[in-house]
């Protein structure tokens, strides 16, 4: 499946208007992922993860706070699984149970693999300390904002890694398909969650801001005026707030409240000290509803 000129094919989102329930969640991503029928732009072995879905638990949905923390990609997410040849989920399994109409089952998988991220298996308990500096971050959030950590959601920039590494170590073509595909998948989760306010732990970096700027895009609907040939990375749907270089980006999209830093690995100075701004804005954003 080659890439168009403008660098996005025809956006693969449902609309969605108001809460209900998760089927159309499951058939946005399956339309998105539908689009995927060959590994041609994969430059050398497929080597990538299963894809990563998530939905909501109950505890979101009661929730008065609704925030979505946003990481960049999961290292080795749901590798092993339903493909018993490969035992890998790979983007060829993907294109596998296209051709077998067996789509269904990547997805109930990966959602499923979602309903335990917070545990070590799935009967196990919720943990309350993690190796993960990602996954501390998280829990800190919730913690801030007195909820339970299933009250958030977790989604990740990149819907893949590459090897258990970041797919932005990958060709331009190559990363391009995947920044394509990962930002319809998480336009699809926001605009069926409707968060608040959604913390982006990803890295201030130029790809990761242009992923960013994609997924407001898409968050746009067909409303923005431009036609097919605008792309999405120059077209503007968001509003910035404040800015510190290559530190802190608040901005506003489609009526959310958002904020990009960096990823929680880099300890230390400015790094935490923007984290906490990050976390320390939504306490106060929901404060000042009470």
């Amino acid at each position: 499946m080659g890439l168009e000129k403008s660098g996005f094919h025809e956006m693969h989102i449902i609309k969605i208007g108001g809460r209900v329930n998760n089927s159309l969640l499951i058939e946005s991503y399956k339309a998105v992922l539908s689009s995927i029928r060959s590994t041609d732009f994969i430059l050398g072995q497929d080597l990538y993860s299963g894809v990563f879905l998530s939905k909501p638990f109950e505890h979101y949905e009661a929730s008065k706070k609704k925030v979505m923390v946003v990481g960049r990609e999961t290292a080795g997410w749901n590798t092993a699984g339903w493909n018993t040849e490969t035992k890998k989920n790979t983007i060829s399994a993907i294109v596998k149970a296209n051709e077998e109409g067996d789509l269904q089952d990547v997805i109930d998988e990966s959602l499923f693999r979602y309903s335990w991220h917070l545990r070590d298996h799935p009967d196990g308990p919720v943990r309350t300390k993690s190796k993960s500096t990602f996954q501390r971050f998280y829990l800190k959030v919730a913690k801030s904002l007195e909820l339970d950590p299933h009250a958030l959601i977790y989604q990740n920039l990149y819907a893949w890694d590459f090897n258990g590494r970041s797919p932005l170590s990958r060709k331009d073509s190559e990363f391009k398909f995947i920044q394509r595909c990962s930002a319809e998948l998480l336009a699809a989760s926001i605009k069926y969650n409707r968060p608040d306010a959604i913390i982006f732990a990803v890295g201030c970096t130029t790809a990761n801001d242009q992923t960013i700027k994609m997924v407001c895009k898409l968050l746009a609907g067909d409303n923005h005026g431009g036609g097919e040939s605008t792309d999405l990375v120059d077209y503007k749907n968001y509003e910035t707030k404040e800015l510190v270089k290559r530190r802190y980006w608040h901005f506003q999209s489609d009526g959310i409240d958002c904020i990009r830093i960096s990823h929680p690995r880099p300890q230390g100075g400015e790094f935490e000290k923007y984290r906490t701004k990050a976390i320390n804005t939504l306490v106060e954003k929901f404060s000042s509803r009470s």
